[in-house]
């Protein structure tokens, strides 16, 4: 379970290398947001960093995934064993530089995006205006 993974890898983590005062970023996936969860977080003194919906554009991980994912089709791949070698390849060059200039390059896009009330980034990506919704 989710909070199982923060318990076991995040609060040591933070605690060890942060002095307990990095704030946790997820996205809005139910089990980041169901009661039981954010109680225990809260008990725990966990600093949560609200998500806007559906902004990919701003999450390094699905930056990553879309990266590799135009990697491989660039690839050609025929079949399993293709697509295991493709997908070690990208991993070998993604290394902690390259997901330092990812996360670093996020940090703009957030001031870039409260400064556009924030409009997405991403091509085809919707929208997010925190005063209203969408139907």
């Amino acid at each position: 379970m989710y909070y199982e993974i923060i318990e076991r890898v995040y609060l040591h983590f933070n605690r060890v290398t942060y002095h307990g005062y990095a704030n946790l970023v997820h996205d809005n996936a139910p089990q980041h947001k169901s009661d039981f969860t954010l109680r225990t977080l809260q008990a725990w003194n966990v600093k949560i960093m609200d998500w806007p919906p559906e902004s990919l554009d701003l999450n390094p991980i699905e930056l990553i995934w879309g990266n590799m994912k135009n990697y491989i089709r660039k690839k050609n791949v025929r079949n399993v064993d293709d697509l295991r070698d493709s997908i070690f390849e990208y991993w070998k060059i993604l290394t902690p530089e390259v997901c330092r200039n990812y996360i670093c390059g996020i940090r703009k896009k957030w001031s870039a995006w409260w400064s556009r009330r924030g409009e997405t980034f991403m091509k085809g990506g919707r929208r997010f205006h925190p005063e209203r919704t969408f139907s």
